[in-house]
Protein backbone atom coordinates (compact mmCIF):
# COMPACT_ATOMS: atom_id res chain seq x y z
CA UNK A 1 0.00 0.00 0.00
CA UNK A 2 2.86 2.40 0.83
CA UNK A 3 4.56 1.83 -2.53
CA UNK A 4 1.27 2.38 -4.40
CA UNK A 5 0.58 5.57 -2.42
CA UNK A 6 4.14 6.87 -2.98
CA UNK A 7 4.06 6.10 -6.72
CA UNK A 8 0.68 7.82 -7.05
CA UNK A 9 1.48 10.93 -5.03
CA UNK A 10 4.98 11.34 -6.50
CA UNK A 11 3.59 10.66 -10.01
CA UNK A 12 6.25 7.97 -10.52
CA UNK A 13 3.51 5.44 -11.18
CA UNK A 14 1.96 7.46 -14.01
CA UNK A 15 2.67 5.99 -17.45
CA UNK A 16 1.58 6.94 -20.96
CA UNK A 17 2.57 3.95 -23.16
CA UNK A 18 -0.40 4.31 -25.51
CA UNK A 19 -0.14 8.08 -25.86
CA UNK A 20 0.37 9.47 -29.37
CA UNK A 21 3.44 11.18 -27.85
CA UNK A 22 5.03 7.79 -26.98
CA UNK A 23 7.21 5.87 -29.45
CA UNK A 24 9.46 2.96 -28.45
CA UNK A 25 11.52 1.67 -31.34
CA UNK A 26 12.47 -2.02 -31.57
CA UNK A 27 15.51 -3.49 -29.86
CA UNK A 28 15.43 -2.19 -26.30
CA UNK A 29 16.13 -5.03 -23.85
CA UNK A 30 13.35 -6.32 -21.60
CA UNK A 31 13.20 -4.32 -18.40
CA UNK A 32 14.43 -1.09 -20.02
CA UNK A 33 12.34 2.05 -19.58
CA UNK A 34 9.89 2.55 -22.45
CA UNK A 35 8.23 5.55 -24.04
CA UNK A 36 5.45 6.73 -21.76
CA UNK A 37 7.38 5.83 -18.59
CA UNK A 38 8.81 8.49 -16.36
CA UNK A 39 12.58 8.41 -16.82
CA UNK A 40 14.27 7.01 -13.71
CA UNK A 41 16.19 9.24 -11.32
CA UNK A 42 19.89 8.57 -10.94
CA UNK A 43 23.24 10.28 -10.49
CA UNK A 44 25.53 10.26 -13.52
CA UNK A 45 28.93 11.62 -14.46
CA UNK A 46 28.51 13.95 -17.44
CA UNK A 47 32.22 14.65 -18.02
CA UNK A 48 35.17 12.46 -17.16
CA UNK A 49 36.94 13.66 -14.01
CA UNK A 50 33.84 15.28 -12.51
CA UNK A 51 31.61 14.00 -9.72
CA UNK A 52 28.27 12.31 -10.37
CA UNK A 53 25.36 14.74 -10.58
CA UNK A 54 21.60 14.48 -10.18
CA UNK A 55 20.37 13.79 -13.71
CA UNK A 56 17.15 15.77 -13.31
CA UNK A 57 19.02 18.80 -11.94
CA UNK A 58 21.02 18.85 -15.20
CA UNK A 59 18.01 18.66 -17.52
CA UNK A 60 16.24 21.67 -18.98
CA UNK A 61 12.63 21.22 -17.85
CA UNK A 62 11.41 23.83 -20.37
CA UNK A 63 12.55 21.77 -23.37
CA UNK A 64 12.88 18.21 -24.55
CA UNK A 65 16.13 16.47 -23.51
CA UNK A 66 17.87 13.82 -25.62
CA UNK A 67 19.93 11.42 -23.53
CA UNK A 68 22.49 9.44 -25.55
CA UNK A 69 24.01 6.36 -23.94
CA UNK A 70 26.93 4.55 -25.56
CA UNK A 71 26.87 6.53 -28.79
CA UNK A 72 28.53 9.59 -30.17
CA UNK A 73 26.73 12.70 -31.26
CA UNK A 74 27.61 15.39 -33.75
CA UNK A 75 27.35 19.04 -32.78
CA UNK A 76 23.68 19.93 -32.40
CA UNK A 77 22.49 23.40 -33.42
CA UNK A 78 21.07 25.45 -30.56
CA UNK A 79 17.86 26.26 -32.45
CA UNK A 80 16.54 22.70 -32.01
CA UNK A 81 13.65 22.16 -29.58
CA UNK A 82 15.79 19.85 -27.43
CA UNK A 83 19.06 19.70 -25.51
CA UNK A 84 21.44 16.78 -26.05
CA UNK A 85 23.13 15.02 -23.11
CA UNK A 86 25.72 12.40 -24.14
CA UNK A 87 26.46 10.08 -21.21
CA UNK A 88 30.13 9.00 -21.12
CA UNK A 89 30.84 5.28 -21.01
CA UNK A 90 32.34 5.27 -17.50
CA UNK A 91 32.10 2.42 -14.97
CA UNK A 92 30.06 4.56 -12.53
CA UNK A 93 27.57 5.45 -15.27
CA UNK A 94 27.30 1.86 -16.52
CA UNK A 95 26.51 0.69 -12.96
CA UNK A 96 23.95 3.46 -12.32
CA UNK A 97 22.22 2.81 -15.65
CA UNK A 98 22.20 -0.98 -15.09
CA UNK A 99 20.40 -0.49 -11.75
CA UNK A 100 17.45 1.01 -13.65
CA UNK A 101 17.55 -1.47 -16.54
CA UNK A 102 19.35 0.68 -19.12
CA UNK A 103 22.17 -0.65 -21.29
CA UNK A 104 24.03 1.07 -24.06
CA UNK A 105 23.72 1.79 -26.78
CA UNK A 106 20.38 3.47 -26.26
CA UNK A 107 18.73 6.85 -26.42
CA UNK A 108 15.82 8.51 -24.67
CA UNK A 109 14.07 11.71 -25.69
CA UNK A 110 12.50 13.09 -22.52
CA UNK A 111 9.55 15.42 -22.59
CA UNK A 112 9.71 18.50 -20.34
CA UNK A 113 7.60 16.61 -17.74
CA UNK A 114 10.30 13.92 -17.41
CA UNK A 115 8.39 11.20 -19.28
CA UNK A 116 9.99 9.40 -22.21
CA UNK A 117 8.62 10.42 -25.60
CA UNK A 118 10.98 8.46 -27.85
CA UNK A 119 13.25 5.53 -26.99
CA UNK A 120 15.45 3.17 -28.95
CA UNK A 121 18.83 1.54 -29.36
CA UNK A 122 20.82 3.32 -32.09
CA UNK A 123 19.77 6.85 -32.98
CA UNK A 124 19.48 7.26 -36.74
CA UNK A 125 19.91 10.56 -38.59
CA UNK A 126 16.64 12.48 -38.71
CA UNK A 127 14.86 10.23 -36.20
CA UNK A 128 14.26 12.93 -33.60
CA UNK A 129 13.15 15.38 -36.29
CA UNK A 130 10.66 12.79 -37.62
CA UNK A 131 9.33 12.27 -34.09
CA UNK A 132 8.73 16.01 -33.71
CA UNK A 133 7.15 16.30 -37.16
CA UNK A 134 4.85 13.28 -36.76
CA UNK A 135 4.00 13.40 -33.06
CA UNK A 136 4.50 16.97 -31.84
CA UNK A 137 3.91 18.94 -35.07
CA UNK A 138 7.09 20.97 -34.73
Amino acid sequence: IRKFAFDTISQLGIRYPESPLSQTNPGLPDGSPRAGDRFPWMKLVFRSGLAAEDLFACLDDTRFNLILIGQLTAAVPTDRPYVTHPIPDLATNVAALARVGIRGPSYYLLRPDGHIGLAGVRLQDGEVQRYFAERISI
